[in-house]
């Protein structure tokens, strides 16, 4: 969903609907802040002011986005005709939400800067934070770690650092 609210507010609108009794979720970063004592704390923000995910029915997503006065819009597929809002399916979901809140270092892709090479090596994650996590496995040059590639199709990917040894190649 797109939230078309300011983003200054001290409430967003995807925590907001989540105190209603929705399921929400917004992609986040850590980064530095300071707070009113002049100390540097890490802090959440979404990656995307505007977006965060919301699972529900077609029928209440329908009402929610007519009764908001304007304020909520749906996410739709880029390149398809006619439009058709954006459905990520449970299972992909699921993932790229363990990924984004199990790392320290997330790194956001755009799904062109997905090497063809990480399309090829589809794994699964065998232990630890991520056990039973799916996606695809990309080297990062001059570097021996390996990261974890998970994509929301035509929209966004998220990359996370990951051990070796908890690799499973799948086919």
């Amino acid at each position: 969903m797109r939230d078309l609210h300011r983003g200054h507010r001290a409430v967003l609108s995807y925590q907001d609907l989540a105190n209603k009794g929705y399921e929400t979720y917004t992609p986040t970063i850590k980064t530095l802040s300071k707070d009113k004592g002049g100390k540097t704390v890490v802090v959440e923000r979404p990656y995307l002011p505007d977006l965060f995910f919301l699972k529900s029915e077609r029928v209440e997503l329908n009402d929610l986005t007519t009764f908001s006065k304007g304020k909520f819009q749906f996410r739709y597929q880029y390149g398809v005709h006619p439009a058709t809002p954006m459905v990520v399916p449970d299972k992909q979901m699921d993932n790229f939400i363990r990924a984004n809140q199990n790392s320290d270092e997330t790194k956001f892709l755009n799904v062109s800067e997905i090497p063809p090479s990480a399309r090829n090596r589809p794994i699964r994650i065998l232990s630890g934070p991520l056990e039973g996590v799916e996606g695809m496995l990309m080297g990062v040059r001059g570097s021996k770690r390996k990261r974890l590639v998970i994509e929301l199709p035509h929209f966004l990917a998220i990359s996370v650092n990951i051990e070796d040894e908890y690799v499973q190649l799948t086919d």
